[in-house]
């Protein structure tokens, strides 16, 4: 068991097949881009966390705990009213897994994909991560793939509970890379995130996501999400009757008259206007 101070990041390579850290915080930290170059189970104790990965947006509280397989993601870890952040991270790489399908004889269908699972705590679990916090004094040089047996103990439980198909995630990845590229847009046209996020979210560079972004959508990034944040906006002024004044944060604009000057400049009115 490790504890992993405020200033350090967990290591990206692990000698073993499963690790355990039990990681702590007393400062919430903004949106970070995190490489995720094994699966992990993070099981929190206290406080909260979201995450954006390809395009899935999820969060979790203290009464729950998730599953997110290798990749990039961006993820938001905020303290507890007490100032305290802490969840026990649960390392595995491929061979882990595929291990235990082996050794169970499972059979693994394709799932939908979601690259991460969010799945509220039982009984069961609880005393699996207590388990684990008491893992320290145990070495695997004296009881040789201990860890991995912990987690085939917790996998077995997930399959017997949810069924096998939650695990073909934590396989491969075996999703179309355009149609990916497209969900990926498509789910967080309307969310906070900057090019460069979609572009790390996307395992690309900068001038990489740009170029197929315009391949696809025949237009730069930055003019078509302005476009589907102004759309957004005309339902919000005549279906929800909302005022320019109550949106325009919302939709990621950071004064009422640059959102005034976009929407004129796109629909040849003010939205006061459009809206009347």
């Amino acid at each position: 068991m490790y504890h992993v101070p405020n200033d350090l990041q967990i290591p990206d390579l692990l000698k073993n097949n499963v690790s355990v850290f039990d990681y702590h915080m007393q400062q919430s930290s903004g949106k970070l881009m995190t490489v995720l170059n094994r699966n992990v189970i993070s099981f929190l104790l206290e406080g909260s966390k979201e995450i954006y990965y390809g395009k899935e947006y999820d969060h979790t509280n203290q009464d729950q705990f998730m599953m997110i397989s290798a990749g990039n993601c961006i993820m938001t870890e905020k303290t507890s009213i007490n100032n305290n952040y802490r969840s026990v991270l649960l390392f595995f790489n491929y061979t882990a897994v595929s291990n235990f399908i082996k050794k169970n004889n499972i059979l693994v269908s394709k799932s939908d994909n979601n690259p991460f699972l969010v799945l509220t705590y039982d009984e069961y679990i609880r005393s699996f991560v207590q388990s684990l916090l008491k893992t320290e004094t145990i070495s695997d040089l004296l009881l040789p793939n201990f860890m991995e047996n912990k987690l085939h103990e917790f996998l077995y439980y997930m399959v017997s509970k949810i069924g096998p198909a939650f695990l073909h995630p934590f396989l491969a990845n075996h999703s179309d890379e355009k149609e990916q590229f497209h969900e990926l847009i498509e789910k967080n046209s309307l969310k906070k995130l900057s090019i460069e996020e979609l572009a790390f979210l996307n395992n690309m560079s900068l001038s990489t996501f740009k170029r197929t972004f315009t391949r696809i959508y025949h237009m730069p990034p930055g003019k078509w999400f302005l476009k589907k944040r102004l759309q957004f906006a005309t339902d919000l002024l005549l279906k929800e009757g909302k005022r320019p004044s109550e949106i325009y944060e919302e939709l990621g604009f950071e004064s009422l008259s640059s959102f005034t000057q976009a929407f004129k400049t796109e629909y040849k009115v003010t939205p006061r206007q459009f809206k009347a």
